[in-house]
Parts: C-alpha cells; structure tokens; sequence
C-alpha cells in the first residue's frame, strides 16, 4: 500500500511530546502533508497510560485506556511518533480490558495502531530523498526492539542520502531510562546511561537518530560531559530537513 491509497490519518502525539518537544510533532505533520495524506489530531486525547502501567498502577492506566478508546474510536490509522506509546497500547492494552466491550474494543484498536518508522517502511519510500551529511547511531530501544520497529526504521533511513549510521555493541541494549526505573534508580540509571554515551561518543558519530523521545529526555537530563557534542533528531526531523 502506498501513501496515495492513505485515505485518513489519526495522530497520537504522546504527552511528554506534546510538552517537552512540541518540534517533533510539527515534524510529523509536515512530513504528512507533504506526503498529501490527510490527518487530525483529535484534541481530546491525553497520556496513554504507559507511566500508570509501569509503576504498578493499573487503575490509572486502564482508565486512560477507556479514554483512549473513546478519543480514538473509528477505522482510521493511529499514528504514533514515540515506539514506547504505540507499545503500550498495542502490547498492554489486552492485558488492561476488564470487560467483553472492553476487549473487542481493545481487539479492534490494536492493528490499527502503528509507529511512525512502521508506517513509513510499510508504505515507502517517500517521493523525495532527504539529506544529511553526517553519520548518526540508530537508538535502539528497548520499547522499539519488542515493537519489532528497528528493521523498518533502518529501512526508513536508508532513503536518506548521504547519512551515514553507525552502531554501537549490542552490550549496549539499554540508556537507562525504562520508565519510571530512572526515578526508582536514579545511580543505576545514570550509569547505563553514561556508558551508553561513552560508546556512542566512541564511534565519532555526530549524534542519536531516535524513535522514543523519552529515552532522550533521560540521555540529555544526564548532562554528561564526554557527550555534550553529540546531536538528537527524531526520525520525522531527518526526513523533512534539508542537507
């Protein structure tokens, strides 16, 4: 299927990103319409949950899921820029329905739910080719490695002429976030943290492409020095820059 059958678009713009990097999604909305895909953005829509879901707190977490369920109801594709989120919906959702209605709502929801690289690598390539010079490092999480998304974000990058990824050993699997861990571990989440961005320094690459901005919230929050000069962009920011 290509972007020209596309016949409609919901946008799931998690809330860290909605208030922490409002960029990524006018990233998105762009790469979208200039694709001539149609899109909304259903205004009602909050936190999926996955911070109730992960410090033990299901009661939070499903009633957000009802709300979800109801913001985003309808056939359309629910897009989602942030692999942790479509995760949370696609993996936890299940486990969270307390109900019949609320499980055939919850059946009907998940294969409609789709991370951005997931889309795109389905869908592509785009109709133009995005330029960077530079080589970058794939962050590849732990949420988009149990999505399944990193074969297809590689893909996505692919088309982007003249960057360069490199890689990292796979001892490095983690930076240290994971949610709520950061804040239950603060030490032991500083230093994955900081050897994650010692071996991405170590490749001379000039940053991080990512697909969870969370993971780049806790990356930057370390402010570590043998760091500083490293680079982040969201894969909807290299596909709709210039060289």
């Amino acid at each position: 299927m290509g972007f020209a059958q596309e016949t409609g678009i919901k946008l799931f713009i998690p809330c860290f990103l909605d208030q922490g990097a409002p960029r990524v999604a006018e990233a998105v909305t762009s790469l979208l319409s200039r694709l001539g895909v149609p899109w909304e953005y259903p205004e009602d829509q909050t936190c999926c949950g996955q911070f109730a879901w992960t410090a033990g707190d299901p009661a939070t977490a499903r009633r957000l899921m009802v709300h979800f369920l109801r913001v985003f109801a309808g056939p359309e594709i629910i897009l989602c820029p942030s692999a942790s989120c479509a995760g949370m919906v696609r993996r936890c959702y299940p486990h969270l329905a307390a109900s019949p209605a609320e499980r055939r709502a919850v059946e009907a929801l998940v294969p409609r739910v789709m991370e951005l690289s997931q889309w795109l690598a389905g869908r592509g390539p785009i109709p133009w080719t995005p330029k960077f010079t530079g080589s970058l490092v794939l962050h590849q999480s732990c949420q988009a490695r149990q999505l399944g998304v990193i074969a297809g974000a590689r893909k996505v990058l692919s088309w982007v002429a003249g960057l360069e990824l490199v890689s990292i050993s796979p001892y490095y699997t983690c930076c240290g976030f994971g949610g709520t861990f950061s804040r239950q571990h603060p030490e032991l989440a500083r230093e994955i943290g900081e050897a994650y961005l010692t071996a991405v320094a170590a490749t001379g690459a000039g940053g991080l492409v990512y697909l969870d901005y969370s993971c780049l919230l806790h990356l930057q929050g370390l402010n570590f020095p043998p760091a500083q000069g490293l680079k982040f962009y969201h894969l909807a920011e290299i596909l709709t820059r210039g060289d």
